[in-house]
């Protein structure tokens, strides 16, 4: 009887678990808030990575230089674009503008622009 009521839960949770990664997540302030603040969060990352990176590919002199100073700057850069994000959270964000007239009708061809 536990292992059928074990078996149970591991395929209810499985397939919430499955139900969730499928739906993609909507544009929204709630997300560009949680992508603000994650970026502030974790911009530091990028300080170690790129010098390792650099020291992967490179060398330790251009990981201690290049990678230095591209750490810095990818780090500055995101946390610059969190706060951004983080402070116009309520603003929604920009979605291209899709016309049904980017490409001419067949008939058209000739006279669309």
């Amino acid at each position: 009887m536990r292992t059928l009521i074990a078996a149970t839960v591991l395929t209810i949770g499985a397939s919430l678990a499955m139900a969730d990664i499928q739906a993609p997540p909507r544009p929204g302030p709630v997300r560009k808030l949680g992508s603000g603040i994650a970026k502030i969060a974790y911009s530091s990352a990028y300080f170690v990575d790129s010098i390792y990176k650099v020291n992967k590919y490179e060398s330790g002199t251009a990981a201690f230089s290049f990678g230095l100073v591209d750490g810095i700057a990818k780090t500055g850069t995101s946390t610059a674009l969190g706060i951004a994000e983080t402070a116009t959270f309520m603003i929604p964000p920009y979605e291209p503008f899709n016309s049904k007239y980017d490409i001419p009708p067949a008939d058209l061809k000739e006279n669309f622009w």
